[in-house]
């Protein structure tokens, strides 16, 4: 309970952090303008389905791989050593220290010597220790830790950055980027010259020739491994690769997720320590570079995660943290919130998981939105947010999640209990909208009141049986969506049916960790499914869809002969032609909400375009990249604050573009637009897509009547 009162003081702290959103916002959006010029240049997609099977291949095989690694790096006349645990890589790193008699160390940007708190321990035994990272550098003089995998101190604005060197060196820093990189340079030169010892990280292991791969920017790693006498590189399990091409292809994936860049400035290959064979051809240790090379493998619980058939993709990670810089959560919060203690983001919670322990990340599931956009982004394809919904469902839901679960399946919403809701809420009903509930996540806002319309009875058609999968956002707020939907199939001459037996599909139990809950809503529906036999089941939810055609299949295999029939509504009335002629344009702009689950799950971005533009409407297309609303499903129950920071967002993007209506395909972003705007008092109408083609067919009846 401390833990998470601790938690939500920092949170809200961090949400009045100008400075940190303002950081945050120029960082990703440099990062992605980059990253989708790069993308578009090359076969962005076969690259990364290379990278995928390459890191499967190895992660099964990483024992072998790191044994032939040994021998070949020993055979070059490096020193490897295998750990297990952060101690023991500290004790080790310590005594090459004591025998070396250092007294100054430099450190290349590394992960893994934060995963030991190497900079604390080499401290404490009298060593001084110079980050040479920029950003590393940054966050060392503020006694902070890095807020990035690959951007240590995206959090800090470059006038703070001014202001904290200026401090450190006594002297006044312009507030321009490169007088500040030029001055960072200058000071630095004399740590590389004089130090006894440089430490760097791996980017990748090749096991056929010993060899290791770091990739960098700023220089500052060739240095590190290439000027001090005695070289030690900071390793873990998963980084082990077969070739040297296995390698190069990684490379290629992880510069651009990273940077947006086709290569880095530097990419360094180092087999063994310095040597010649110049004179009479006799191999000679020590010229230039490094007299020593120590390895260090640490696996801190890595092979133990490697065998598990599920867990095993996080080891996956590049560790590019292109991820973190789409994700709508990390755009707000940063990485000293939303992340492990050292790793940040989605993955970080992931990681955490792998190196520490399950307990030490529950507080942390709940800052997932679960919006998809990082699986997408990924260079090898990590399922970010299935992963974690695997660890809550292993965690097993508390008492009030089990209570929330309950609420959906036990058939709460449904029938008595909906309708005395629909009594109570009068209490704060005016216009079909509720103000002032009670709950933190409603204050301030308009939120939608509940309609309970019931279905009326269609006349049965002769074309194919359609079964309409509502939703319970549709069946309990929005029944003109059903409407529509009825209005609109029935038109093209489809026997539609929505029967009452339906019930959630699961994905709030899903989120909140409650397995059993999900399987047995499944259950019913797969038998309501059975009863009606239909020849298509359509959703009109992309959230929805994503149940019923991939969660319930991996459930169970009887769901697997439904997974062909169901489609989303939008993109069932494109596959089957059912569009009219594109009509005389109807004078009315519209801006249209792609839905983060839309675009990432069943990544149908194309179809709302080509139906709204046929239906006659003029679309005002969003620029890119596109915001998340907020909504989030149980994300926004859980944390409104970052909720409210992300629809603000969304907002600008809206009111910039001057439409005439919102149109969007999920009840979800219907419910988050409907309430935020109605607060703003927008004359914008909203709709989702299935209205809007009811509109036009209403509208085409009239004129040939």
């Amino acid at each position: 309970m401390f833990s998470r009162i601790k938690q939500k003081r920092k949170l809200k702290k961090v949400l009045k952090n100008k400075n940190l959103q303002q950081a945050l916002l120029n960082a990703s959006t440099h990062h992605y303008t980059k990253y989708s010029k790069t993308s578009k240049d090359i076969p962005w997609q076969e690259l990364k389905e290379k990278a995928r099977e390459i890191k499967e291949e190895c992660i099964d095989n990483l024992s072998n791989l790191i044994q032939q690694f040994i021998e070949e790096a020993k055979n070059t006349g490096a020193q490897v050593y295998q750990v297990a645990s952060p101690d023991e890589a500290l004790s080790q790193i310590d005594e090459i220290a004591r025998k070396k008699k250092a007294k100054l160390i430099v450190k290349s940007k590394s992960m893994v010597s934060e995963e030991i708190k190497l900079n604390d321990f080499l401290e404490k035994k009298g060593y001084k220790v110079v980050e040479t990272d920029l950003g590393e550098w940054i966050v060392q003089l503020v006694k902070e830790r890095p807020s990035h995998i690959t951007a240590p101190a995206l959090h800090k604005t470059k006038e703070e950055v001014a202001e904290i060197l200026s401090d450190h060196l006594n002297i006044p820093l312009p507030l321009n980027s490169k007088e500040i990189v030029g001055i960072a340079r200058e000071k630095m030169r004399k740590y590389f010259i004089e130090a006894d010892i440089g430490i760097s990280g791996a980017n990748i292991a090749v096991a056929e020739s010993g060899t290791l791969v770091i990739v960098s920017n700023e220089g500052n790693a060739r240095l590190v491994t290439s000027l001090p006498p005695v070289h030690i590189a900071l390793l873990t399990t998963e980084k082990f690769v077969k070739t040297l091409e296995q390698a190069s292809t990684l490379i290629k994936a992880l510069t651009i997720a990273s940077s947006g860049l086709k290569l880095t400035s530097y990419v360094s290959f180092i087999t063994g320590p310095s040597k010649t064979t110049d004179i009479e051809k006799e191999l000679v240790f020590g010229v230039h570079g490094p007299q020593e090379l120590h390895i260090i493998i640490l696996d801190n619980r890595r092979l133990k995660i490697a065998k598990d058939k599920i867990l095993k993709d996080i080891l996956y990670c590049l560790k590019c943290g292109g991820c973190m810089l789409v994700c709508p959560v990390f755009q707000i919060v940063g990485g000293h919130i939303f992340g492990g203690p050292v790793y940040q983001g989605g993955i970080g919670i992931l990681m955490t998981a792998v190196i520490r322990s399950l307990e030490e990340i529950y507080p942390l599931f709940n800052f997932c939105a679960d919006c998809k956009k990082c699986e997408v982004f990924c260079p090898v394809g990590i399922p970010t947010g299935e992963l974690i919904l695997e660890l809550k469902s292993r965690k097993g839901p508390g008492l009030g999640e089990r209570a929330f679960s309950a609420i959906f399946n036990k058939r709460i919403i449904s029938g008595g209990g909906t309708r005395l809701l629909s009594v109570v809420q009068k209490l704060w009903k005016k216009d079909g909208y509720l103000k002032s509930l009670p709950f933190p996540w409603a204050r301030g806002r308009f939120l939608p009141a509940l309609n309970l319309k019931k279905i009326k009875p269609q006349l049965e058609q002769e074309g194919a049986k359609v079964y309409l999968f509502q939703g319970c956002l549709v069946k309990l707020f929005f029944p003109e969506i059903r409407k529509s939907v009825f209005a609109t199939l029935s038109h093209h001459g489809f026997n539609v049916v929505s029967p009452p037996d339906q019930v959630c599909c699961g994905a709030p139990s899903l989120h909140l960790g409650h397995t059993k809950d999900v399987r047995k809503l499944a259950i019913k529906n797969l038998k309501s499914f059975e009863n009606e036999n239909p020849d298509y089941i359509l959703t009109v939810c992309p959230t929805g869809n994503s149940m019923l055609k991939k969660t319930y299949s991996q459930l169970d295999d009887k769901f697997s002969r439904w997974t062909d029939k169901i489609f989303d509504f939008t993109e069932f009335l494109i596959v089957k032609g059912c569009l009219p002629e594109r009509g005389q344009s109807l004078k009315k702009e519209i801006f249209y909400h792609y839905p983060c689950h839309y675009l990432n799950e069943p990544r149908l971005g194309a179809k709302p375009k080509e139906l709204i533009r046929t239906l006659g409407f003029n679309l005002k297309e969003e620029e890119e990249p596109f915001t998340c609303c907020g909504f989030c499903g149980i994300f926004s129950f859980k944390n409104p604050e970052i909720s409210s920071h992300m629809w603000e967002r969304k907002k600008q993007k809206i009111f910039k573009n001057k439409a005439d209506i919102i149109a969007t395909d999920c009840p979800g972003c219907l419910f988050q637009l409907k309430s935020n705007l109605k607060k703003e008092n927008s004359p914008l109408e909203i709709f989702h897509t299935a209205e809007l083609y009811s509109m036009v067919l209403k509208k085409n009846r009239k004129k040939g009547a």
